[in-house]
């Protein structure tokens, strides 16, 4: 055996891995310094009159409202486009547009999730009840259509089909953790799992559901998962933190009054406010 040539692969490979994560590095910060050093290029688009309890945007940046009862769906310019209603459920808990050709809807009094087309068209309902689950507090869409979800009660992340079929689960968490878990928002993105839980922080998860690793971010509502930083409004202001250099940077929104939400996706940022959402270029 060659050991010269041996060892010569093993530096060029060591080289190659060391300069594909400072690219990796490189582009997550272009994307926070060109975002952030924008604040003062924030343009109204349009305004919204509504009320509305949750905000949402996904991969082509259509935005989303949730209220009570009822989703809207606005163009990337905040015009007005599709409205979603259903009473039958009780009041939603959360929204899931990772998937814009089958976007969700959690109704969590009555452990139900509605699945959406583009149009807000019904697709699919899902009953955790008839299901055999008892309580669930967080649920996600997975890119090869079937769901992510906690189960309060055995303490693990599963994955099913839409006829319940577990396809993937995690070990008990309340084991791993040595305490118990209580989600309030999941999110899939780029091969893992982001599992919020206020008091906790956001644990995270490999794409077969096996636990990685606790990212010490507590207190938050929802986030937004852009390359490697996790993004979201704390204090009147937007925030984002790279898991890669744990950096923390903020930016000032155009308007703060009665802000209660804001999400942003390729130059396009929204901000819910009291009774309206308004739009922005920037």
């Amino acid at each position: 055996m060659n050991f010269k040539l041996v060892h010569r692969y093993v530096y060029v490979f060591r080289c190659l891995r060391v300069y594909v994560n400072t690219m990796k590095i490189a582009f997550a910060l272009s994307i926070v310094y060109g975002l952030w050093s924008m604040v003062s290029a924030f343009s109204l688009l349009n305004s919204y009159e509504t009320k509305a309890n949750f905000l949402a945007v996904d991969n082509f940046s259509s935005f989303y409202s949730a209220s009570n009862n009822s989703v809207l769906k606005f163009s990337n310019e905040g015009k007005f486009l599709y409205r979603y209603e259903e009473f039958n459920y009780g009041k939603i808990g959360m929204i899931d547009v990772s998937n814009p050709m089958k976007m969700m809807v959690f109704y969590p009094d009555f452990m139900t999730v509605v699945t959406l087309d583009k149009f807000l068209s019904p697709l699919t309902t899902y009953n955790f009840f008839q299901l055999g689950y008892q309580n669930i507090s967080a649920v996600t869409s997975s890119t090869d259509g079937r769901i992510w979800f906690y189960d309060n009660t055995d303490f693990k992340l599963k994955k099913i089909d839409e006829a319940g079929k577990v396809f993937l689960e995690s070990q008990p968490l309340n084991v791993l953790l040595e305490q118990a878990p209580n989600p309030n928002f999941m999110l899939e993105r780029d091969s893992k799992v982001y599992m919020n839980d206020p008091a906790i922080g956001i644990l995270v998860f490999d794409i077969f559901g096996s636990y990685a690793k606790t990212i010490p971010l507590k207190g938050l509502k929802k986030f937004q998962i852009l390359q490697d930083q996790i993004v979201y409004f704390d204090n009147h202001q937007l925030n984002s933190y790279s898991s890669l250099t744990l950096d923390l940077k903020s930016l000032a929104l155009p308007d703060t009054t009665d802000v209660s939400l804001a999400v942003l996706e390729k130059e396009r940022l929204a901000v819910l406010k009291k009774d309206k959402i308004d739009f922005y270029r920037y």
